[in-house]
């Protein structure tokens, strides 16, 4: 029906036309019932049209209140929209701000700086300005002030709080419970308790990571009206964060400082290789340093006696010989000398001892141990006389005079260390045993010999040496004498 009063001027309309039309077939033009036709159905449709516009005036009239309080809602509705969208906007920017703080808060490892942020989001949030974090100490159960925004609690007012005595902060951390203020009536262990009593509570909250109690924070004043559903729940993850916050802070700590003792200990003991580098790395072979500074060989002053074998190697008639030449040859064939033995030396993992004049000193089984010590030293004795016989062949060709040496060896208990002062010191060997080498190293003139061995030293290498006996040496300060040998060949290939 509705339809059918929307398009009924169109029906008219086109009626009308079609009237006409038929009017002129029909009807002359020239007669009068043509015009009163015409003039009749103009007449009804601008009837219609004016019966239209007043139904339509009509029409707007009957639904001007329904348009106005629509347009009122229209207003009503974008008003509140504009009101949601700015509350929207606030909390928002509140919890950005507030997640801001959070992350801040997570991401820290100071305890100052967590338990600051940590007050600063109760004050702004939940509009608390007074609160007091309480640390607990397990090896006493108490709880000690450790951070607060309360006046009444300062550095030189710590307040301490036993899990033993009857207050709200040491239950809150005994039941690892939260307490409000206006359920204290609620529970009968608690009712009796001071709520102004170490400090005025209104809410009581324990720190737990797991079941393990980090500390208690009190809230000594709270906004008007008390906390929300939703302060609550924001209070009680702000509880959480700072639990988990605390707690990775002490493992970062604990962390921190088990790195700085490995720092402090790495230090130490680059320290300890440099001087054992510097102490023994002119003096004996780069393996011997390396496995002293993998061992952690102690450098200090001090010693101990072990089996060591030590060698004395001495130029003959090195005085006569100086004195046909000039100073400066004399030192540039002895550094020659010198340089070439103390190189065969260190390559059989020798400690060179010291130069005393033109005689060489050195051991070995020290400072690293070394089972087989005497069958090293008696191969290095002999690769050093094939070494001189080079020597030999070179200053032949350049003209100038040789000279040759004597050797000793002995084996036994010898004082090793680092002896000497605290302004200088020698890695070094002493006692009877060494003086011994020296002698043995003097009767090489006495038996023409070049290279002469104890018997505590061959009993260790006869397996490798040819050597003849060449009679008994009576030691000073000991009754029984000591049988020397000499040495004419010595097996060269690596000790197994």
């Amino acid at each position: 029906m509705n339809k059918i009063k929307t398009y009924i001027d169109f029906i008219i309309a086109g009626l009308c036309l079609i009237s006409q039309g038929l009017m002129y077939f029909l009807i002359r033009p020239d007669s009068l019932t043509y015009y009163f036709v015409i003039l009749f159905v103009s007449f009804a449709t601008l009837i219609r049209l004016i019966l239209n516009g007043i139904n339509q005036l009509n029409e707007e009239k009957k639904n001007a209140p329904d348009l106005k309080r629509k347009q009122r809602s229209n207003l009503d509705l974008v008003a509140k929209s504009k009101a949601i969208t700015e509350d929207n906007q606030q909390k928002l920017a509140k919890f950005s701000s507030v997640f801001l703080q959070m992350k801040t808060l997570v991401s820290a490892s100071d305890k100052k700086q967590i338990l600051e942020i940590y007050m600063s989001l109760l004050k702004k949030n939940l509009d608390c300005s007074k609160a007091t974090y309480f640390e607990f100490h397990q090896e006493n159960e108490t709880l000690i002030s450790c951070y607060s925004t309360d006046m009444r609690v300062h550095d030189d007012k710590v307040i301490k709080v036993s899990l033993n005595e009857e207050n709200f902060i040491s239950y809150c951390g005994k039941k690892r419970q939260t307490i409000e203020r206006g359920q204290i009536k609620q529970n009968l262990d608690i009712v009796h308790f001071n709520a102004e009593e170490p400090l005025p509570m209104y809410m009581c909250s324990p720190i737990v990571y797991n079941t393990d109690l980090i500390g208690v924070i009190n809230i000594s004043q709270m906004k008007s009206g008390g906390f929300s559903i939703e302060d609550k729940q924001f209070f009680a993850t702000l509880c959480t964060i700072l639990a988990l916050t605390l707690n990775n802070a002490k493992h970062l700590s604990s962390v921190q400082d088990d790195l700085m003792d490995s720092r402090k200990n790495l230090e130490q003991k680059s320290l300890l290789n440099e001087k054992i580098k510097h102490l023994f790395g002119k003096f004996t072979s780069p393996k011997v340093v390396q496995s002293l500074v993998d061992n952690g060989a102690n450098v200090e002053l001090g010693g101990e006696e072990k089996e060591l074998t030590v060698l004395f190697a001495d130029i003959r008639s090195f005085t006569n010989y100086c004195e046909k030449r000039e100073p400066q040859e004399v030192v540039d064939i002895l550094n020659e000398y010198l340089t070439a033995m103390s190189k065969v030396i260190i390559k059989y993992d020798g400690t060179l001892d010291k130069y005393i004049g033109d005689e060489i000193m050195a051991f070995w089984g020290a400072p690293l141990y070394q089972k087989n010590n005497a069958k090293l030293a008696t191969q290095a004795c002999f690769e050093m006389l094939q070494e001189l016989k080079k020597l030999h062949v070179k200053w032949e060709r350049a003209g100038k005079e040789v000279f040759n040496i004597g050797l000793g060896l002995n084996t036994g208990p010898m004082i090793v260390g680092n002896i000497g002062s605290t302004i200088r010191m020698d890695f070094t060997v002493i006692g009877d045993a060494v003086n011994l080498g020296s002698r043995v190293q003097g009767l090489t003139r006495k038996f023409n010999s070049d290279m002469l061995i104890t018997e505590s030293t061959y009993s260790k290498v006869k397996d490798i040496v040819k050597a003849r006996k060449i009679g008994a040496l009576q030691v000073k300060g000991k009754e029984e004498s000591v049988m020397i040998y000499a040495i004419d060949w010595v097996d060269l290939k690596p000790l197994i």
